[in-house]
């Protein structure tokens, strides 16, 4: 058909299959990053939570330790 509505709901559907999985960032409870638009990679190896890069960096700064936000397992 062709129709703006079709490109619409595909583009849509994309969308959702590369979200599909995805879990939010637990320090800026956002999925995608709202500066480097990037998904949570950098896993807690006790909880296996995931968070974004940057979200984790200025936590470890803030909080002068690098520990994980929830358990407070070490990143090291």
């Amino acid at each position: 058909n062709g129709s703006i509505v079709d490109a619409v709901l595909m583009w849509a559907g994309n969308i959702e299959k590369h979200m599909e999985g995805a879990e939010d960032c637990t320090i800026c409870m956002m999925t995608v990053h709202s500066r480097t638009y990037q998904l949570p990679r950098v896993r807690c190896k006790q909880c296996k939570k995931r968070f974004h890069s940057d979200c984790l960096y200025k936590w470890f700064d803030s909080s002068n330790q690098s520990t994980c936000p929830l358990c407070r397992a070490s990143f090291r």
